[in-house]
């Protein structure tokens, strides 16, 4: 008499919670290289209206700019009576104090108004800098998308080779949120050049005042630093692709990623120390000066 055999179902947890571990994060990386690499296209080779299609218009056609800065502009105009009521008590209280005579103050308010009514034209300009310079460092844009350090590793065929190593996904998926980190300083920096070109009214009129010299300063380092920062990151970029971080796969593709997106994450923060150490000598040597005038002046 034939025996019936039944098929068997042999389950295995670890195997299967090892499948759908490899397939969510391979279906995480891959769904989100063309969103990361759209977005990358937007920001990272050049600084322009992102708004337009076409990606031709200047940067300072951004819709809401140029109407934001013309009412700080007017606003700035009204704070010019406050700006002379105080130089004026200051003056009262303390006459030693040249810094707040009229004829001092006066020169200041008619520089920081043509400061202010050209702001814009003249952001634009140092945006087309930038533009320049970066231009240049990616070699006019040979370095493509595709030669990204952080391409190779999050290819199609890297993913499919690794689809039974978690390990190699959970490090490509972390490479994908570092990639997230990097696109989402970019659209930070975009939207803080937004604001600093609509306020640079207010800071051409607080240069005016000692007291409120600082907030020009400030904002005068801010708009250095997240401007600029793209040629710097750039520049860190194409050293990678010249090194060839590209053909890297595996582990040393995805650690050749990582470095190449740490150095670029932290050029922001070395581009801020540096101009506070540039505001520091500039401090140093204004402070030699005057010791320097007053041994003379003594010695006289």
């Amino acid at each position: 008499m034939a025996t019936i055999s039944f098929p068997s179902f042999d389950l295995h947890p670890l195997s299967l919670l090892n499948h759908l571990i490899s397939g969510t994060l391979s279906s995480f990386v891959g769904s989100s290289r063309s969103s990361l690499n759209a977005a990358l296209q937007t920001y990272l080779f050049r600084t322009y209206d992102a708004t337009d299609p076409s990606h031709r218009l200047p940067f300072t056609e951004t819709p809401g700019v140029a109407s934001l800065n013309h009412l700080l502009l007017a606003a700035a105009g009204a704070l010019l009576v406050g700006v002379f009521l105080y130089s004026s008590l200051r003056t009262v209280t303390s006459a030693s104090d040249a810094r707040h005579h009229l004829q001092a103050v006066l020169p200041r308010v008619l520089v920081a108004l043509t400061l202010g009514v050209v702001s814009l034209p003249l952001i634009q300009q140092a945006i087309n800098l930038n533009n320049a310079l970066s231009a240049v460092v990616a070699g006019g844009g040979s370095v493509s998308l595709a030669e990204l350090p952080w391409e190779s590793p999050l290819s199609g065929s890297a993913l499919q080779s690794a689809s039974t190593n978690v390990f190699l996904l959970l490090f490509a998926a972390a490479l994908v949120i570092a990639v997230v980190i990097l696109v989402l300083a970019y659209v930070i920096r975009y939207t803080l050049l937004a604001v600093l070109c609509a306020a640079a009214p207010l800071a051409a009129i607080a240069w005016v005042l000692p007291e409120t010299r600082g907030f020009s300063r400030q904002w005068l380092r801010l708009l250095v630093v997240a401007l600029f920062m793209q040629f710097v990151q750039l520049l860190v970029l194409r050293s990678a692709v010249a090194l060839a971080f590209t053909r890297g796969h595996g582990v040393i593709g995805i650690l050749y990623a990582f470095a190449a997106l740490y150095l670029m994450l932290r050029v922001p923060g070395a581009l801020n120390v540096a101009s506070h150490y540039g505001a520091s000598a500039e401090s140093a040597g204004r402070r030699w000066a005057r010791a320097a005038r007053r041994l003379a002046a003594t010695e006289l």
